[in-house]
């Protein structure tokens, strides 16, 4: 775990992964049950470049892969504590390696808050229990893969039983086409 000083030390959260349904930690090579649905953590089949990936242990269909853009079964949040834009510049500044799993959540058509407020999760899987996190980019990938998965903005409470308890806005993984069991999941992001 990282030193925070300064300003730092009063922002880091705490941040409870059972509030949002996902694991303390995330075994590698071994079935875990996130929201329901059975997955594992292993390597990559983009590489060792890319470290671990998530795959699927059961079919997830999709009744209509053609039209069901933001449509499609709910896999599992993306989660983690929620800073800041301002915030969460500080952070990196003192431990740059952090940027890798974050998230910007209010990059959505029509939002209106100003750069320093836009909300970023802390979505590192360590750190969280984010099994989103092991999600790779099909960005840049040989052969070149589909996207399966989508990261999406939801105002509001997740679904119950996890509304119960997490009251604030959060960020989804929604299946975008049929993933067969075994099948990786892939999602469509740029990364800096």
């Amino acid at each position: 775990m990282c030193e925070f000083t300064g300003k730092c030390a009063n922002i880091i959260q705490s941040w409870n992964p059972a509030v949002l349904g996902l694991l303390d930690s995330l075994p590698y090579d071994e079935e875990v049950v996130v929201w329901g649905r059975r997955w594992i953590v292993k390597t990559s089949t983009l590489g060792e470049r890319h470290g671990y990936g998530v795959y699927a242990c059961e079919d997830i269909i999709v009744e209509d892969s053609t039209s069901c853009h933001r449509e499609g079964p709910t896999l599992f949040p993306y989660g983690g504590p929620i800073y800041k834009r301002r915030h969460w510049n500080m952070i990196l500044r003192q431990h740059p390696e952090w940027k890798t799993f974050a998230l910007e959540m209010d990059t959505f058509a029509g939002s209106t808050r100003r750069h320093s407020d836009v909300r970023v999760i802390d979505g590192d899987p360590i750190r969280s229990g984010n099994i989103a996190g092991f999600i790779n980019s099909t960005v840049g990938t040989r052969p070149k893969r589909k996207a399966n998965c989508e990261w999406v903005f939801v105002e509001g409470p997740p679904p119950a039983p996890y509304g119960e308890t997490y009251h604030e806005d959060h960020c989804l993984v929604l299946a975008t086409r049929t993933i067969r069991s075994g099948d990786e999941l892939f999602t469509h992001y740029e990364w800096n």
